[in-house]
């Protein structure tokens, strides 16, 4: 069996990951703008210069999802896919370091995108070509699937997973490299939203006993939601989190001397496997019916879902790719294994939702991700790429 961490290390350059990191930082690839093709053709360029199959997924006019792929000369086996979105959320405001720079100050690299999610890219990238050194001792292949508008409706997931299940392809397991502070993430809660109606009736302020303000039920219920939210922490999954409940919308009135005849708000849900999004809509009719009880007031109310739902991803700790994962992670210097949740939600359901075991794990923390002077760390970048690199040798090397 070969000492696949032995002959990484002597090709492993760790100063390429972060070059790579920094130079893809540099390119602004805000969802839905011509940057996202740039950040397309940079990558595929360095694929192709060093030997790589590589795809052009065009998935709408100037956009593309790049896939890549290292296939073993030794035949079939197993597919390991690792998984990450080109593009970013806009620059915003409140930057002290140059948000396209890719800046480093101390171990910290600075920029949009940097933790999420281009520092993973650029190990994912690194990695595949450190992978294709060795491809001729491997079975199967890895393939690195980089697909556009995760950070709106997903539409480059949606058209990879259409051609994945076209394909006959199978796909043995994945790793999406959101910011995990490089701890293993078996999954995520589900997410979806409700908007609830309040109705009242309208009417002069100076005779406001004649009318019934919206509002005022609405903030009842809010409060009563906000007291439900923190019931809900007893039903803790330790690898996901709790389900919850949060207002994160509320519209209301039309003037200051009008009794406001309506009031809605939008609740932020989060499911588990086992705590479905019509028990959390449940809860929130509930608090509806109590406040009417508790005001004695009969209001009509409507509630809406106004996000449809993102499933909730769990797999088991005793997967293969799991075990050699945790393993790869325990062999680089300075790592141990954690397992802990992913509090935001990613493209890994897409691709439970098709069938193939996945995983999240990715330099950098999700409190970083969409702030001013977001920064990824470079320990972090080289860390996250040796260990891609040394899972895809074993999990392709028959280890």
């Amino acid at each position: 069996m070969a000492d696949w961490k032995s002959l990484l290390d002597s090709e492993f350059d760790l100063f390429q990951p972060i070059h790579l990191a920094q130079n893809l930082v540099r390119i602004a690839s805000v969802s839905r703008t011509k940057g996202e093709i740039e950040i397309a053709r940079y990558i595929s360029n360095y694929f192709i210069d060093r030997g790589i199959k590589v795809e052009w997924q065009e998935v709408e006019e100037g956009r593309a999802n790049i896939i890549a792929e290292v296939e073993g000369s030794l035949g079939e086996g197993p597919c390991l896919v690792l998984n990450g979105h080109l593009d970013t959320v806009p620059v915003g405001s409140g930057w002290t370091f140059p948000p396209l720079g890719g800046q480093i100050v101390g171990n910290l690299l600075y920029g949009r995108g940097a933790c999420d999610m281009k520092g993973a890219l650029a190990a994912m990238m690194y990695a595949a070509y450190l992978v294709s050194l060795f491809s001729h001792s491997l079975y199967g292949k890895l393939k690195l699937v980089f697909v556009v508008d995760e950070e709106q409706d997903n539409i480059g997931m949606k058209e990879w997973i259409t051609t994945y299940q076209k394909s006959g392809e199978q796909v043995d397991f994945a790793l999406v490299g959101e910011p995990t502070g490089l701890n293993v993430s078996l999954g995520h809660r589900g997410v979806a939203a409700y908007r609830v109606s309040i109705k009242g009736k309208s009417c002069h302020v100076g005779i406001a006993e004649e009318g019934q303000n919206a509002i005022y039920p609405t903030c009842s219920i809010i409060r009563k939601l906000e007291e439900e939210n923190q019931k809900l922490k007893e039903f803790n999954d330790l690898d996901l989190g709790c389900p919850s409940l949060q207002v994160g919308l509320i519209k209301g009135g039309v003037s200051p001397n009008v009794v406001p005849e309506t009031c809605q708000f939008e609740v932020d849900v989060r499911t588990l496997p086992d705590f479905s999004l019509d028990r959390l809509r449940e809860i929130i009719q509930e608090a509806i019916i109590t406040v009417q009880r508790e005001r004695r007031e009969d209001f009509p109310y409507q509630i809406d879902q106004s996000i449809p739902l993102l499933p909730p991803v769990k797999i088991s700790r005793e997967l293969k790719g799991i075990e050699i994962l945790a393993k790869t992670i325990h062999d680089v210097p300075g790592e141990i294994p954690i397992f802990a949740p992913f509090p935001a939600s990613c493209e890994a359901s897409f691709l439970f939702q098709a069938g193939i075991p996945t995983a999240i794990f990715g330099p950098g923390r999700i409190t970083e991700a969409h702030t001013a002077n977001e920064f990824v760390s470079t320990t972090q970048v080289v860390g996250a790429s040796r260990i891609y690199a040394l899972l895809a040798l074993r999990f392709l090397g028959n280890d």
